[in-house]
């Protein structure tokens, strides 16, 4: 292998021959990117070289098709086939076909050949050679442009699966590459907003999987849309330790809130398979599909699903279209009735670690790079609706009005109020509204939420409580009704003592901090789900721009993800030794 730095170096003929083999007998892709050097990432390159062949000329494009072999076809026979492409092959099974795999293969070759003028073309990595067959089966039925398109496509992934194979960058930029990579796929052009089973939040899906492809993980999906990227662990030891987080977004979103916990990870097992290293357990990684609760207002669908806790009446809730989220994932090809199949079985599970930005400034403010999370808080969340009367605005007296949004305000300021100077304890009220407000009319109806969260349920509960009771004592006083109701309440979650020791043991080592900082988790994670099945431990990293997220403005520098990255490999590597 060679660093992307050394390759940026190198002059342009030696350039052209380290990238020679990656796409197939096309020399002429790296000859128009040498120009663009350097590239600040290996999925810069890829993405230039890809531009360049979307660029070149039609009779191009399809000399650049027709270099790539047969499926399992003549030149594979003959062992004439590129190193690349016969590793490829080899790793789909191509090469173990049966008598009939082989002659149903020399069958679709011929007729796709027949139809497109052009050997079919297919990233088989992560390919089986029942799925193979399938593809070239579909892909045959495809109109001209279509499956031209398609095919480039395909040689696109190859590319990208053999550039990670041959070149290295350094872990925390290669995470903050990922990271933006995927911030491209959003419902919104202004801004990142990706919700469940979207078409940002598929394509996104689809990077994922290539991401852990390219890996060397063994990757599959579930009935909700996770992606599970497994490494197994030396002499097929079955004991697991799960890791991940979600890729899902809130509306106008940062770009590393959850797909940091997927991308590290994905980046670390990579650094490690490289190395030649063995992990005595199987590292499973998820991509949780959802957890923001954004779409369907039912937050953590993902990691319910593997935890057992999905519940199926969810499945009514719709979306602001009235589409219902169980003909959403019917839509997108899941089965509803097979996400029971999709839970984890305990008695492998080593435990469940996430590795998250902190999305707030307290290591910001210490100076610290990462910290051990103790516990994640327990929230209680709903939307108060306040009914009192409309009225003409200049005819009902003060004394006279039922005015739903001045008693809204005072519940602002009393939960303000209540959940001040209790350490720990906060509140807040994220929706305001006046349905049907007019300037000159009295509010008749107010809607707002109410989010208050604690490290310690007592303090939550109690700090409720106190505020419902004066939410009792405001309606009463101003002749307005209310009504409350709950949407979402979890208890505080501690994390592992053991897993916080070791994340402190990992810090120390692999970051050189004698004594790391320990801080509780304010926002839910996935994390606290799957501690309802093992034990849970969280690594926290800085959030830059006075540790704002849930925001386009959510910062991570390439310097902290190295000092997470190294830290996540450290307790990989010492997980069974301690």
């Amino acid at each position: 292998m060679i660093s992307l730095q050394e390759l940026d170096a190198l002059p342009a003929r030696e350039f052209v021959a380290t990238l020679a083999g990656v796409f197939e007998h096309s020399p002429w892709v790296a000859e128009r990117v040498a120009p663009a050097r350097p590239f600040a990432s290996v999925l810069q390159l890829h993405a230039a070289m890809c531009a360049a062949v979307g660029a070149a000329s039609l009779a191009e494009q399809l000399a650049l098709i027709r270099a790539h072999p047969e499926l399992a076809g003549r030149a594979a026979i003959r062992g004439e086939l590129t190193p690349e492409s016969a590793g490829e092959q080899q790793g789909a099974g191509l090469a173990a076909c049966s008598p009939q795999e082989f002659a149903r293969l020399q069958e679709l070759n011929a007729a796709y050949s027949r139809k497109f003028g052009f050997p079919f073309v297919l990233a088989v990595k992560g390919h089986t050679r029942a799925s193979v067959l399938e593809a070239m089966q579909e892909r045959t039925g495809h109109g001209p442009e279509a499956e031209r398109a398609t095919a480039l496509c395909e040689i696109g992934r190859i590319a990208r699966f053999r550039l990670a194979e041959l070149l290295t960058e350094p872990l925390g930029a290669r995470i903050i590459a990922m990271a933006q990579h995927l911030a491209r796929f959003s419902e919104d052009s202004k801004g990142l907003t990706c919700s469940y089973l979207t078409s940002a939040h598929r394509a996104t899906a689809a990077e994922i999987r290539d991401f852990m492809l390219s890996a060397g993980l063994e990757v599959s999906g579930d009935a909700v849309g996770n992606i599970v990227g497994r490494w197994h662990g030396a002499d097929g030891a079955a004991a697991t330790l799960v890791t991940g987080s979600h890729y899902d977004t809130v509306v106008n979103a940062g770009q590393f809130d959850g797909r940091l916990g997927i991308l590290l990870p994905i980046a670390v097992a990579a650094e490690l398979r490289r190395a030649s290293a063995r992990l005595p357990f199987t590292l499973t990684i998820v991509a949780f599909a959802e957890e923001e609760g954004v779409r369907f207002k039912s937050t953590f669908l993902g990691s319910r699903a593997l935890a057992g806790t999905f519940e199926t009446a969810a499945l009514a809730s719709v979306d602001a279209g009235g589409t219902s989220l169980r003909q959403v994932m019917q839509d997108a090809g899941f089965d509803p009735a097979a996400i029971p199949s999709a839970a984890l079985d305990p008695s492998t599970l080593l435990g469940f670690v996430e590795v998250h930005i902190e999305q707030g400034p307290v290591l910001l403010e210490a100076g610290a790079p990462v910290g051990v999370v103790t516990s994640i808080a327990g929230s209680i969340r709903g939307v108060l609706t306040l009914v009192g009367l409309s009225g003409h605005s200049g005819t009902v007296p003060m004394g006279s009005r039922r005015d739903a949004a001045a008693a809204a305000a005072q519940i602002v300021l009393t939960v303000e109020r209540r959940c001040s100077g209790t350490p720990g304890l906060v509140g807040t009220v994220g929706q305001l509204q006046v349905p049907g407000g007019a300037i000159n009319v009295i509010p008749g109806r107010c809607e707002l939420s109410i989010d208050i969260r604690a490290e310690r349920d007592a303090v939550r509960k109690a700090a409720f409580a106190d505020v419902m009771t004066e939410v009792e004592r405001i309606c009463a006083a101003r002749r307005v009704s209310f009504e409350w109701r709950k949407v979402l309440e979890t208890a505080s979650v501690p994390a592992s003592a053991k897993l916080q020791q070791r994340w402190a043991q990992s810090i120390q080592r692999a970051a050189g901090i004698a004594a790391p900082l320990h801080l509780p988790s304010g926002a839910g994670h996935d994390a606290m789900v799957m501690a309802g099945i093992t034990e849970m431990g969280m690594l926290f990293v800085r959030c830059g721009n006075g540790g704002i997220s849930h925001h386009p403005d959510e910062s991570l520098t390439a310097e902290d993800a190295e000092v997470a990255a190294r830290v996540f490999a450290d307790f990989l590597l010492n997980y069974a030794a301690t």
